[in-house]
């Protein structure tokens, strides 16, 4: 629960600092480690994951199923989270063939679903609530403040946990329509909501 409610915090904040006038108000927000970065970041909102049979442990030391998440790199202002994930205080890449999944609210974007097209037809899609009923909330993946490697075709791979819900959890996702409701059940990146 807490979880959920910092990450609805999150979505509330990133868009009201999307939409204020006052550059200023944007640059200093900063609470319980929610940071504005700038510069290059996964936006893996629209993407599904692959489990690997492994795990994946989160910077507080607790381990979940380990999914592979491919996701689209993208420049500009993105909100983390320097104490979730495995984030170590800093929106610093850890190296050169390092970014960190962060979010952004963004609409037209390439995504993994289309091939990481360009072409703006293929860059839209919609948010689609993934309801309680098909019990996949335990399948469905977080890569918020996690570390992703840039792979040979500028793609950040992202390893990232599933299983923090549970099943009976609904949950939102970043999907084009016609890949309605099959998208739920392919550990998609989500947004979970309470009960």
């Amino acid at each position: 629960m807490k979880h959920i409610k910092k990450l609805l915090h999150i979505v509330a904040l990133s868009c009201a600092v999307v939409f204020t006038t006052n550059p200023a108000v944007a640059q200093n927000v900063d609470t319980s480690g929610l940071t504005i970065c700038n510069g290059q970041f996964a936006l893996c909102a629209a993407s599904a994951c692959k489990p690997t049979g492994g795990t994946i442990t989160n910077s507080a030391g607790v381990e979940f199923p380990e999914v592979i998440c491919s996701c689209p790199i993208l420049k500009g202002n993105n909100l983390a989270d320097l104490t979730a994930g495995n984030m170590q205080g800093s929106c610093a890449p850890t190296d050169e063939n390092h970014v960190w999944s962060t979010f952004w609210p963004r609409f037209d974007y390439p995504r993994q679903q289309n091939n990481f097209s360009h072409n703006p037809k293929e860059m839209r899609a919609s948010i689609q609530e993934c309801p309680a009923e098909l019990k996949q909330g335990a399948n469905a993946s977080n890569c918020f403040s996690w570390n992703c490697e840039i792979d040979k075709n500028g793609v950040a791979m992202c390893s990232c946990p599933m299983g923090q819900n549970d099943p009976e959890t609904a949950f939102l996702i970043e999907t084009v329509p016609e890949s309605f409701p099959q998208r739920c059940f392919e550990h998609p990146v989500s947004l979970p909501l309470s009960k």
